[in-house]
């Protein structure tokens, strides 16, 4: 007796291998709509868009490299502004405690002299600290003083100049000659300039009978050969010569009296 075996295709129905659908491979696929059409449609990024990003990233990141430098320049001023505040109060004591308008009253009235040495217009003085060491690499100032008039020499007009790392080569060399204009507020030179003078840096006679006082420059006229000062030139006019120097942090005005 022959016994018979049906056999069956059961290779299909196995849990981890259902039927091939139509659409596939060979027009069968559980995956993917539409065959190889549906894999080619999820294609990832094109070498254009990636080229844009990577444009798009580089431009932010130089502006933030280009805007960092200028904080830092910022920050810096402003940390110099406020030490310059506090050092012109104790330069203020300083004259205070000297009696500095006793020392100008004996003066010749009308005669602008400097501090601490009134012969010496390049002499600064260094701060100190709380135990009188000499801070040497930061700070240093300097007053030019006058008497406001030549009847009372008991009300002097003070003008205190912050430097910062301030020598007395840090004045420069170079000079020009000076005539005052009707306008105060503009001198015109008549010789070549101090290498380097740009508006926003300070300028002041220096002969031994001018005005010793600093004025900021507004701006310098190449063609007109003159120089607009912030404000007015208080000189007696005349031909003067002035040395400049870039390292002043700022100018404090003030009045002192003798009670």
């Amino acid at each position: 007796m022959k016994i018979r075996f049906k056999t069956q295709n059961t290779k299909n129905k196995s849990p981890f291998n259902p039927p091939l659908k139509k659409g596939g491979i060979g027009g069968f696929s559980p995956f993917f709509k539409g065959g190889l059409r549906g894999i080619a449609s999820q294609a990832g990024f094109t070498l254009i868009e990636i080229g844009i990003a990577i444009f798009i990233l580089a431009v932010g990141l130089i502006s933030m490299l280009t805007l960092f430098p200028i904080g830092v320049e910022s920050i810096k001023k402003v940390t110099q502004y406020s030490n310059a505040a506090i050092l012109s109060e104790i330069a203020i004591s300083d004259l205070k405690a000297n009696d500095i308008v006793g020392i100008v009253g004996t003066l010749t009235a009308g005669q602008a002299y400097t501090y601490p040495d009134i012969n010496n217009i390049y002499q600064d003085k260094q701060f100190k600290d709380s135990s009188g060491n000499t801070i040497s690499a930061q700070y240093s100032w300097q007053a030019i003083l006058k008497s406001i008039s030549a009847t009372d020499k008991n009300l002097v007009r003070a003008q205190i100049a912050i430097f910062r790392n301030f020598n007395s080569a840090q004045f420069g060399t170079g000079t020009a000659d000076f005539a005052q204009l009707p306008d105060k507020t503009i001198v015109q030179y008549t010789s070549a300039l101090p290498l380097g003078l740009t508006s926003k840096d300070y300028i002041r006679a220096i002969n031994d009978n001018s005005d010793k006082f600093w004025y900021r420059i507004d701006s310098i006229g190449t063609s007109t050969s003159t120089i607009t000062l912030d404000g007015p030139f208080l000189g007696t006019g005349g031909a003067w010569s002035f040395s400049t120097t870039d390292d002043i942090i700022d100018i404090y005005e003030t009045m002192f009296a003798k009670h």
